[in-house]
């Protein structure tokens, strides 16, 4: 088959010229005569772990929109088909691009392609098998697999950079919830964000005009955390708890006291600025114990 929270869904409204591209795309799925030495990609071209359909142009656009792409970005499309992803993340958003594919046909196909759209300085495809291959700098992955796919994918993807954005077409990660969905035409496309790793515990220190010392425990699910503070002697739940990528927040209410963290995750330590009720900000800092 084939065709990354706090992040808004920008409007997916194409310019003129945007337009124009994607009604050029049919282009890449039926192959222009004039310049297709490579075989033209046949629907349901079998591969190791899925067959080739195309993912609509407006979704990608869509997808990829949804995802923030930008010219700082590598968009890794695992299963790159025809190349249109990793074209489109190029032409429209500036992005480089990496596409990996089995099928040596839609390899060729795909480079020729990137020529002819003026983008070849800034894509590459490269002929692969995805369990394989290394695509752990990818800032943005995009995928139009199964689910069973998906499922072997999972462990890999959540062992990416935090804050990595996955984009996949039609199919979920089982009970990995999607940060943001994308609908147009009647599909949809889903957007998660790899989180950091925080489960356990950790010792918070404050800094001035109020030091303090605290633990607080933490339970991870994916994007998805619980814990409690603890005050003294007394655990005091966590509120408005959260991940999103490698950024985290957090609150606990100690009588009239209300304690707002939020800061970032780097490997074992986390720090940011804290807020308590009637008191000047201050920073926080933590390590895991």
């Amino acid at each position: 088959m084939k065709t990354n929270s706090h992040f808004p869904t920008p409007a997916v409204q194409p310019s003129l010229r945007r337009r124009a591209l994607l009604l050029s795309l049919p282009l890449l799925a039926a192959g222009s005569r004039a310049w297709s030495q490579a075989p033209e990609p046949k629907l349901g071209t079998p591969g190791k772990d899925a067959g080739w359909i195309p993912t609509p142009a407006g979704m990608v656009e869509a997808m990829l929109a949804m995802a923030r792409v930008s010219k700082s970005d590598l968009v890794v499309d695992l299963g790159s088909g025809d190349g249109r992803i990793p074209i489109l993340a190029a032409k429209l958003f500036g992005a480089r691009a990496l596409g990996v594919e089995l099928n040596a046909d839609l390899v060729a196909y795909s480079d020729q392609a990137a020529a002819k759209e003026g983008v070849a300085d800034r894509v590459k495809f490269v002929r692969g098998d995805i369990f394989e291959t290394d695509f752990s700098s990818a800032t943005v992955v995009t995928l139009f697999m199964p689910p069973a796919v998906l499922q072997r994918l999972r462990p890999k993807l959540l062992d990416m950079k935090p804050g990595t954005r996955i984009l996949s077409y039609l199919f979920a990660m089982d009970d990995w919830e999607p940060d943001e969905w994308a609908f147009t035409d009647g599909m949809h496309g889903m957007l998660w964000i790899v989180p950091a790793k925080v489960g356990g515990a950790w010792q918070i220190s404050t800094g001035a005009p109020n030091p303090e010392s605290h633990t607080v425990r933490l339970e991870q699910r994916f994007q998805r955390i619980t814990g409690h503070l603890l005050f003294g002697t007394a655990p005091l739940p966590l509120f408005d708890a959260r991940l999103d990528g490698d950024r985290v927040r957090f609150t606990a209410l100690a009588g009239q006291r209300r304690f707002d963290f939020s800061g970032s995750v780097a490997g074992n330590s986390m720090a940011g600025r804290l807020h308590v009720t009637g008191e000047p900000q201050r920073e926080w800092r933590a390590t895991r114990i």
